[in-house]
């Protein structure tokens, strides 16, 4: 369980635990507290990406000043680069979120810890 989370839905044993439970994760706090987590690893996973193919992107912004057929080639090329990063973003983001938001009451100041906790395996 992750330390910024209270309880996970799996844990509660009684029916009435399990009542007061579903009736907090529905909440308008929690539902709002689960957009923030998502919105704070889409930015952890997007510093990642950036800092892991930062080159990449340099070298295709830099085909930017050749002539012609040449740039159109490098832009080309960048398209599945970025569908790629976009895929790899997404399946990140969706991973992170099942294992650590997903089925927990967040307690607060759960958004810095999210950007600075790795991925436990």
């Amino acid at each position: 369980m992750s330390d910024y989370s209270a309880k996970r839905l799996g844990d509660v044993k009684s029916e009435f635990e399990r009542g007061v439970f579903l009736a907090l994760y529905h909440s308008r706090k929690q539902k709002m507290h689960r957009r923030v987590a998502i919105l704070m690893l889409i930015v952890k996973h997007s510093l990642r990406g950036f800092l892991f193919s930062w080159p990449l992107y340099l070298i295709a912004l830099a085909a930017l000043v050749l002539p012609g057929l040449y740039s159109l080639l490098f832009v080309l090329l960048l398209i599945p680069a970025v569908y790629l990063s976009w895929n790899i973003l997404r399946c990140g983001v969706r991973e992170d979120y099942g294992e650590q938001i997903q089925g927990c009451l967040l307690n607060p100041g759960y958004a810095p810890r999210i950007l600075l906790q790795s991925r436990r395996k």
